[in-house]
């Protein structure tokens, strides 16, 4: 049942608006601009929870936004966009609250806090709107503003990285663009709830459908749109790429979700070959980004590619057309942002306190920083799959999805072997390249030509929202109750 509310603006204006203030306080008291932008953060989430009644209780929250133009900004709430907005405000809120210490002694602070703000903004747009044109400005708006996120650093490398991912969000939006115009040429409607139907049959369909999935998969970095992941992210601020790697590209898979669920439509695509060929690019996903990150020496570089093969786990459960693979792609949306920007947090603590990015400089650091080394140790299990981690719970649904696409006539058999054998070998695979981390980190030896490093774990500040991500590997493993709940909640929407 629709409901009308005013939260999912106050929500999104929170951010766009605080970009004001920050501004104003950067001229009177510099020094407090990133606890402002922490404080900003925080009220958004808080307002996004306080959806969570209604959206359990099966609602859906609605309104438009008067523009003064023939099309207005609609808002249209359900348990999905309800869930990946929780997530973000989460992840965001913490992230900011990290980078008062971490982006303390950076230049330029206000400009990375201004465009924080305004990429939240975006993201939250993004999984809020109720039509099209709504999330192709907000889509583009998440774009643009975390491209200066990305170049914050105004290194060459930087730089480099900066016009490589602009450029293929650039082209993925342009691409966009072209999907919802051809779109609502055929269907008179830009609606999220009514345009399924229009489609049926259409011979424009193939084009229409990898116009969406091309334009959405460049930001949620599948195979073979990831080449801008290990370009930017080791360049960015670690405060940033947990939240481009934990949350950001998830406004891809998002919009992979309602390309097929929604734009198109399952009764569409069911047993069609386009979503096959997706299946195939997950699967192809989790194997290259898992072969790629075993071979890099840079801690965040390495992140970069586990990420390729983690939003790879995202798109099988959505593409296994299955209700017990849909709730493990949900699943592990949430798990996955969890643990990664757990992950993203610790090696800008490693970063910050030592100035090493080389896993062969960070040996031992666990007798250094013990506290910060347990909370990567506890994520990189998890990233593994091994129980009681919260990676294990989503992984589990997604191999029972795979056989489950069998039972429901979704797949073959023989896909569903396939599906269930790259997770498994995956999972091998991440104990490749997270297992040696580990280990060194605890039981390898310092050359004694190496600088000397801080005997010490970061401040309060920086270390409370690593403690909380870390506990939420082991807690989400061990009552996974609120986000399986809310991830069957969604699958049900689909199957019936």
């Amino acid at each position: 049942m629709n409901q009308t509310s005013v939260l999912p603006i106050f929500a999104l204006a929170v951010p766009l608006f605080g970009v004001i203030p920050i501004l104003y306080i950067n001229k009177r008291a510099p020094e407090k601009i990133n606890l402002s932008t922490a404080i900003i953060t925080l009220i958004t989430f808080f307002i996004i929870a306080l959806m969570y009644p209604s959206i359990k209780a099966g609602n859906i929250l609605v309104n438009t936004l008067k523009t003064g133009i023939p099309v207005g900004f609609s808002f249209r709430i359900d348990a999905l966009g309800f869930f990946i907005g929780l997530i973000a405000s989460f992840i965001w809120m913490l992230s900011s609250f990290y980078a008062i210490e971490f982006m303390r002694k950076t230049h330029a602070q206000v400009r990375y806090d201004v465009f924080s703000l305004l990429t939240l903004a975006g993201m939250l747009g993004v999984v809020f709107t109720g039509d099209l044109f709504s999330l192709y400005v907000l889509f583009e708006l998440l774009s643009v503003a975390s491209f200066f996120l990305v170049i914050h650093e105004q290194t060459p490398e930087a730089m480099r990285g900066g016009v490589v991912y602009i450029f293929m969000g650039i082209s993925g939006g342009l691409i966009l663009l072209l999907a919802i115009v051809m779109t609502y040429s055929l269907t008179g409607s830009i609606s999220l709830s009514t345009i399924g139907l229009g489609l049926k049959g259409n011979k424009w369909l193939p084009l229409i459908f990898w116009g969406y999935i091309l334009g959405f998969g460049v930001k949620a970095g599948i195979f073979p749109l990831h080449y801008w992941m290990p370009c930017a992210y080791p360049q960015t601020p670690s405060c940033a790429v947990a939240l481009s790697s934990g949350v950001m590209i998830k406004a891809g898979a998002y919009g992979i979700i309602r390309t097929i669920y929604s734009i198109v439509g399952l009764d569409i695509l069911k047993g069609n070959y386009l979503v096959a060929i997706l299946l195939g690019m997950a699967l192809f996903s989790i194997f290259i980004g898992s072969a790629a990150a075993i071979n890099q020496t840079d801690l965040k570089k390495l992140l970069g590619y586990s990420s390729v093969s983690q939003i790879g786990y995202i798109i099988l459960g959505i593409t296994l057309l299955s209700p017990l693979g849909m709730t493990g792609g949900i699943l592990h949306i949430f798990n996955h942002a969890v643990i990664k920007a757990g992950l993203f947090l610790c090696a800008g603590a490693f970063i910050h306190q030592t100035g090493k990015k080389s896993l062969s400089e960070l040996k031992g650091i666990g007798k250094k920083m013990p506290i910060v080394t347990a909370c990567f140790t506890m994520a990189a299990l998890s990233m593994i799959g091994l129980p009681p981690f919260n990676g294990f719970i989503s992984k589990w649904f997604l191999a029972i999805g795979a056989l489950d696409a069998v039972k429901v006539g979704s797949y073959s058999l023989t896909v569903g072997i396939v599906a269930v054998g790259t997770l498994i070998l995956s999972s091998f695979m991440n104990l490749i390249y997270y297992g040696p981390i580990v280990y060194n980190a605890w039981f390898g030896v310092v050359e004694k030509t190496d600088c000397p490093i801080k005997r010490e774990d970061p401040k309060p500040v920086m270390m409370v929202p690593i403690l909380l991500l870390a506990l939420g590997t082991l807690i989400f493993g061990l009552f996974p109750g609120f986000p399986l709940s809310i991830a069957r909640q969604i699958s049900l929407l689909y199957f019936h």
